[in-house]
Parts: structure tokens; C-alpha cells; sequence
């Protein structure tokens, strides 16, 4: 009798906690769709641009020299549906969407699809009790901006590849394989980097197949599947652009950013990781020590760890409250990467020290957790590499082991619940509260903020200096420019011109710094034919007095003399 009402108090309360999740979940979906609104980060316009020019009929490699454009094949089937049945829709029935605010929604689906796989996966694994929390944590984390880009790819795209080799430690079915194979290959298209991780990918199946962990044919329709969709790519930009024209024109690929050499940019990279990994590993060493003097009891453990992460993110968030920015949030995020290989760490034979150790899992559960740590760092070395921004951007694809550590948090014997708590309470804040403005400033959903009501900004909420830029930058260009010329937009990524036109983008890359470098002299000199009517001047841009001292400024200044029209501080120039 015990037994049974045992058993019934256990259905009782896993059907109460599942009602729970669910009301929570609708919750945060609720609130995520209502927040995505506002905000325009000036990456999500250059990404979006880019994208639209492929959809456009830009001729890869020739048209444009960004080396971020192969994602526009994926963006294709969205902006399609967008441009061609929708947009028509939403002006019909006077729905206030845009293109930017479609793309977001488009976005948000495909996550919360994503988070549903995920939270399936670990249900029906060994990590059952962190199934939700882990797969909340991966719907809650921006990755830079609430929208498709390269990186937003890159991590679905890696997301779903750990799921599948999940999947395929439970069945050992080979068309997991094939699954990942499609995975990585969205991820080179999305960032071309990428193909590091392809072949990765590909050494890890053979390592699978040589332990006899898995068929051959795991391996072979792997290869087979990257082949084909790799044939296939090679074949449009034959067919689009032309190999030759590519050829020729393909070391004129990426920027002129970088300020120095790539092996010095790793160096000062890992130099970031180290000085983070003593910051992690501080507390652990105090607690080390504390436990050869005098035994450290497990609640003690716990205690520590956890204030000393809030304590780490108090102390960052709070650095400079106006700067307040993802970053932060990726900083702790590798701080608890860090943290990895001491809970992993076996057993030890004490009276106090217990905890830290996944103790109760079987082999298979602690290599499905080691092989997420190492696709993580692989991940993130790839990033390191090719990046010319600091650790933030490498460490977004620490996200991966933080969720396995949530994994672990969940479990009976490890119980970290205020840690689980602090990540989610810090996820929902940066996907509800934090907005990613339009230069990585600090803005919350709560300050004013005013909807544009035409254009492809249609429905997004503005800070007011963002808003009449906008509203400048339209007026110009729907009186004076058409879908038959070509623009230049001086500084692409602090206005949406290219978005808000039709006209063809009269750039190596919309992402053009005019003000750093001389690219666009180069890329008019060998397509004189893509040479811009118009230029779209902001004189307003913190970066303007570079602008007209430096050699493409005075180049650009020399061409369009002719002054069309003028909205504030926004110019249009002809030729």
C-alpha cells in the first residue's frame, strides 16, 4: 500500500511540475514574441542587406566581395516567401510588418522548433530531470541579435548536430550521420569557416566507425551528403556566376579590419581565455585547499560556487551599466565552460568531498558529455581564428557545455538549483528585458521607444535619434530613387537604406567602411559597371570627419558632386 501511494504522489507531482514547465514555457514564448519588436542592431541590418542582395540576383564573389554572403541561399526560400505572397498580404490587410520584423518571427519559429527537439532529446535520455532547463536556456540565449545571421546558423546548426549524435547513441542509426552532415553544411554556408568544423565532423565518425562504435555507413553517407549539397552549391555559382569570374576575383574576399596577423590574433585570444579560466578556477582552488586542511561538506561546495558566480556576473553587468551588452553575459557563460572538466572529474575517495563529480552516470552519458565539450571548443577555436573581435564572439559557442552543464545541475546526486536559476534569470533578461541597439549600447523594452509604421522597419520600435534617421533615410530614397538605379550607402550599417530600396547595392559590401579603408576604389575599377548613381551620405555619423579626409572618402566626394537631395543630416548625392 506504501508502495502504491508512493507511486501515486510521484505521477502526482511530475504531472504538477509538467504543468508547471508548460505554463512557464508559454510564459517566456509569450513575452519573447512580445519583445522582439524593438531594437535595430546595426549587424542584423548589414546581415539582412547582404542577404536581400543575393535574393536581388548579385553574382557571388563577382557583385559582392563580403565573405559572409553564401548565407543568402538560406535566407532565399524566406525572403522569397516574403517579397512574392506575403508583403502583399500585409499591405493589403494593413499588417504592420516589415521585412526585419518577418525575418525576427521567422527566426523565433525555427529556435523554438530547435528548443522543442532539444528538450525531446534529453527527455528521452540519461539527463531527463535538466531536459527543460536545458532546453529554456537555449531558447532564452541571443546570440548577438533576435534574428538570422551567421552566428544565429552556426549555433542551430551545431545544436541540432548534438542532438543527433544524442540520437545516435541510442539507436545507432546511421542516418543521424547523414542529419549531421546537413547541419554542418547549413553552418559553412552561413559562415565558410566553417568547413574546419566539416572535416571535424567528418574525423569523428570515422574515429566512430575505427572503435566500431558505429557502420561504416554512418561515415560514408556523411561524405556522400556533404558532397552532394557541396556539388550542388558549386554548380549554382557556376551557373550564376561563373568559376572563372570567381577565381579571379576571390582573393579580394573579406575586409581590411584586421590590424594584425592571425597567429597574433590567436595568441591574444587564448591570452583572454587564460586570464578567464584563472578567474574560473579560483574559487575551485580555495575550496581545494580548504578540503586538504579541514573537509569541505558538499552544501559548502555548492554555497561557494554559485555565490561566486553571481557574485562574477553582479560584478560585470555592473562594470558599466551602460554598456550592458551580450558579451557579459558570454563571459560568465565561459566561466562556467570552465567549470566542465572539475565536475566531470571521477569520484574522490573523502569523507566531505563528493560533489563536482557526475558520479551515477554510465559511460556512454559521461563520452555524450565529453563530445559536446569538444565540439564546443572546436567551435569556438575555429572562431578564434577567424574573428577580429575579442573572446565574446568565440565564447558565444561555450553555450553548448553550459547547457550540459545544466544537465548536471539537474541531477539528484549534484542539485545545483541555484545555479540553474541564476542562468535562466540572466537568459530572461537578455531576451526580455536587454535590447541590442543600434551601435551595442545599453537599452531596455522599457524606455521610449517609436514604431515605424512604413518600409521594411515596418513594426520595430526605435530609440527617437534611430527613428528619424530612418524616416530620413526613406523619404529620400522613395522620392528619388528607383528599383533600376544603383546606391552606395557611405555607412551601411548605421542606416537601412539598402533594406528601405529596391535599387541594386552598389558595394563590395554593404558592410563598406568608407571611412577605414579603400576597398570601394578597388571594386569599382574592376566593375565599373556596378558603380553606385547615388551615394547616401550621413553627415551626421560619428565617423563623417574620417570620411572626407581619408583617400576613398576624397575618391567617393570626387564622383558624387551633385547634391540631389537633403533631409537633415542625411545627403543624396549623385553623379
Amino acid at each position: 500500500m506504501n508502495i502504491f501511494n508512493e507511486g501515486h504522489h510521484g505521477r502526482i507531482f511530475c504531472r504538477k511540475k509538467g504543468v508547471i514547465h508548460f505554463l512557464f514555457a508559454v510564459i517566456v514564448l509569450v513575452w519573447s514574441v512580445a519583445t522582439i519588436r524593438y531594437g535595430f542592431y546595426v549587424d542584423e541590418n548589414g546581415l539582412l542587406s547582404i542577404y536581400k542582395g543575393i535574393y536581388q540576383g548579385q553574382h557571388m564573389f563577382t557583385d559582392s566581395w563580403e565573405a559572409l554572403q553564401t548565407g543568402g541561399l538560406l535566407a532565399y526560400p524566406l525572403l522569397a516567401l516574403y517579397y512574392q505572397v506575403l508583403q502583399p498580404l500585409f499591405a493589403q490587410f494593413s499588417i504592420n510588418v516589415g521585412l526585419v520584423l518577418y525575418m525576427r518571427y521567422c527566426y523565433l519559429i525555427v529556435k523554438l522548433l530547435v528548443a522543442i527537439y532539444v528538450y525531446i532529446t534529453f527527455r528521452n535520455s540519461d539527463f531527463e530531470d535538466g531536459a527543460f532547463p536545458a532546453a529554456l536556456f537555449f531558447f532564452l540565449y541571443v546570440i548577438d541579435w533576435k534574428n538570422f545571421s551567421y552566428k544565429s546558423y552556426c549555433s542551430i546548426g551545431l545544436m541540432l548536430i548534438v542532438c543527433f549524435i544524442i540520437r545516435f547513441y541510442d539507436n545507432r542509426k546511421s542516418i543521424y550521420a547523414v542529419l549531421t552532415a546537413i547541419a554542418v553544411c547549413v553552418m559553412v554556408l552561413a559562415y565558410p569557416t566553417m568547413i574546419i568544423m566539416a572535416v571535424f565532423l567528418g574525423a569523428y565518425w570515422l574515429y566512430m566507425v575505427i572503435k566500431d562504435e558505429a557502420h561504416r555507413a554512418a561515415f560514408i553517407g556523411y561524405i556522400v551528403t556533404c558532397l552532394i549539397i557541396g556539388i550542388a552549391v558549386a554548380t549554382y555559382l557556376q551557373i550564376t556566376t561563373g568559376w572563372g569570374d570567381i577565381i579571379a576575383q576571390l582573393p579580394n574576399l573579406g575586409d581590411q579590419d584586421y590590424d594584425d596577423p592571425m597567429y597574433i590574433r590567436l595568441a591574444k585570444m587564448l591570452a583572454e581565455y587564460a586570464v578567464l579560466a584563472i578567474v574560473a578556477y579560483f574559487p575551485i582552488v580555495i575550496i581545494r585547499i580548504w578540503d586538504k586542511i579541514r573537509g569541505v561538506e558538499e552544501e559548502t561546495e555548492k554555497a561557494i560556487l554559485t555565490i561566486y558566480f553571481l557574485l562574477f556576473m553582479a560584478a560585470i553587468l555592473l562594470l558599466r551599466v551602460d554598456g550592458i551588452s551580450m558579451s557579459r553575459f558570454t563571459y560568465g557563460g565561459l566561466i562556467v565552460f570552465f567549470w566542465f572538466p572539475y565536475f566531470m572529474r571521477e569520484k574522490e575517495v573523502s569523507n566531505y568531498t563528493r560533489i563536482g563529480s557526475y558520479r551515477n552516470a554510465g559511460s556512454e552519458s559521461k563520452e555524450i558529455l565529453w563530445t559536446i565539450f569538444i565540439f564546443s571548443v572546436v567551435a569556438q577555436l575555429i572562431w578564434s581564428i577567424s574573428t577580429n573581435q575579442g573572446i565574446a564572439v568565440p565564447g558565444l559557442m561555450s553555450l553548448y557545455v553550459v547547457m550540459a552543464m545544466i544537465l548536471l545541475f539537474a541531477k539528484e546526486d549534484v542539485e545545483y538549483r541555484g545555479m540553474i536559476s541564476l542562468l535562466i534569470i540572466l537568459g530572461l533578461f537578455f531576451n526580455g528585458i536587454w535590447v541590442a541597439d543600434h551601435n551595442g549600447g545599453f537599452e531596455t523594452v522599457f524606455e521610449p521607444m517609436y514604431y515605424v509604421t512604413d518600409g521594411e522597419l515596418k513594426g520595430i520600435a526605435l530609440p527617437e535619434d534611430e527613428y528619424y534617421i530612418n524616416e530620413s533615410v526613406m523619404k529620400l530614397l522613395d522620392e528619388n530613387v528607383s528599383s533600376e538605379d544603383k546606391l552606395l550607402v557611405a555607412f551601411g550599417a548605421n542606416c537601412a537604406g539598402y533594406l528601405n530600396s529596391d535599387a541594386w547595392q552598389g558595394t563590395y559590401s554593404v558592410y563598406a567602411r568608407t571611412h577605414l579603408n579603400s576597398k570601394i576604389i578597388d571594386y569599382y575599377n574592376l566593375n565599373p559597371d556596378n558603380m553606385a548613381d547615388y551615394m547616401l551620405l550621413d553627415k551626421g555619423h560619428d565617423k563623417y570627419q574620417y570620411f572626407v579626409t581619408n583617400e576613398a572618402g576624397q575618391y567617393l566626394l570626387n564622383i558624387y558632386t551633385n547634391e540631389i537631395a537633403k533631409d537633415g543630416d542625411i545627403v543624396l548625392l549623385g553623379r
